[in-house]
């Protein structure tokens, strides 16, 4: 109770306190040529304030405040590091475009805030339909666009300008498809899936790649169960004599939590669960309940309690908001530092070093062109490939 009121106090300071800062922090290097970079996070700021007043009382914040909120304070992070690295030539203008006096449509309208001068926009989005109209403001100024976080795409073509740093769910579904390729041919592979637009997409990835490798297809057959499914429908399929590796194709946690605790009795199986991308934020993964199964699922970002950069952020986060860090906080930190130096170095030729690991902060990214389907020589976007493959074991990291 201390800890969440504690951090509601700071976070009213730091409302207060950010137009200033940014303000002054423009201000202070106004002497030289600068590089702009424009980033953008739904932090929902009327939430809090009735103008410069802070309306909040209690010891909560509104949840749709809190991921933005999040990857601002991760920016703001990594602008003090800058800062500290004598990094003197740029120009940081932070939106909040979920603002009610301040929309994604109004900060593009206003030519006096500088916008289109951007040599990199950086905007961590948190529904599709804000994607497509940055992305087709960063085609007509010839910015590029770097997406910090999900969603993806938006449904984007033919826009060079905008970067995906969380690979789409087809490149996802391609390393998994890969993965057990290489490391499980011979195990028993159980496919789970169950009825939805997102199951759906992931069945049809996998029946493509099953298509393409005539040599060495999985050959997935999917099993289609309900989430109240019952225990036998899974545990028959089971083998006690090989590996079984069980392949959830689903975006619900309900039927994963299912699934991991039908199985969590099976002591004597040697059962891995692979699961998709978004299985990284569910909470309920680092839980002991389901002792004894190896989970796996993949991410673009490896946050290891081990790096000990994230020990040091985790560590000042805490002294400071009296809180723990989610992945936001580190995705703004990462991605405001690596493209905050490529800019500061290169500016308006940075676009072509994006992709360059010298400029690593915590993760490596390889970013490639995707090529339109239908017209080959036409970038529809420009996405990171880099996929990790998280292994949790008994609640665990490992």
């Amino acid at each position: 109770m201390k800890n969440k009121f504690t951090y509601t106090i700071i976070i009213a300071r730091i409302f207060i306190v950010l137009c200033f800062f940014i303000s002054f922090f423009s201000k202070a290097n106004a002497q030289q040529p600068k590089h702009r970079i424009a980033v953008f996070s739904p932090i929902y700021i009327d939430s809090a304030f009735k103008g410069d007043a802070y309306k909040l009382y209690g010891n909560y914040l509104p949840k749709n405040m809190l991921p933005g909120l999040e990857f601002y304070n991760g920016v703001m992070m990594a602008i003090d590091s800058l800062k500290s690295d004598s990094t003197s030539n740029l120009l940081v203008n932070i939106y909040d475009y979920k603002s009610k006096d301040n929309s994604l449509n109004e900060i593009i309208d206003d030519s006096a805030n500088g916008l289109d001068s951007a040599k990199v926009m950086i905007a961590s989005f948190n529904n599709r339909p804000d994607i497509k109209i940055l992305a087709d403001y960063a085609k007509q100024h010839q910015i590029p666009l770097i997406s910090a976080t999900y969603p993806n795409d938006g449904g984007i073509s033919n826009n060079p300008y905008f970067f995906l740093l969380n690979p789409t769910l087809r490149t996802h579904c391609k390393a998994i498809y890969q993965h057990i390729q290489k490391h499980y041919s011979t195990s028993n592979v159980i496919y789970l899936t169950r009825k939805g637009s997102f199951e759906t997409m992931v069945k049809n990835y996998f029946a493509e790649y099953d298509s393409t490798n005539l040599n060495n297809a999985l050959n997935l057959e999917p099993v289609t169960l309900v989430d109240t499914f019952y225990s036998q429908e899974l545990t028959s399929l089971l083998d006690s004599n090989q590996q079984n590796v069980i392949l959830c194709g689903t975006i619900s946690e309900t039927f994963a939590k299912k699934v991991l605790s039908t199985l969590s009795p099976f002591k004597k199986y040697k059962i891995t669960v692979i699961g998709m991308p978004t299985w990284d934020g569910m909470k309920s993964l680092e839980r002991q309940e389901y002792k004894g199964i190896e989970i796996i699922y993949t991410s673009p970002y490896n946050y290891s309690k081990n790096n000990k950069l994230i020990a040091s952020l985790t560590s000042k986060y805490k002294t400071k908001y009296n809180a723990k860090p989610s992945d936001l906080v580190f995705k703004g930190y990462e991605t405001m530092l690596r493209f905050g130096k490529t800019i500061s170095l290169y500016g308006a030729g940075a676009m072509q070093l994006f992709g360059d690991d010298l400029f690593k902060v915590i993760n490596s990214l390889d970013i490639q062109p995707v090529y339109n389907k239908d017209k080959k020589n036409q970038i529809d976007f420009y996405e990171n490939n880099k996929i990790y493959f998280i292994n949790r074991i008994d609640g665990t990291v490992k």
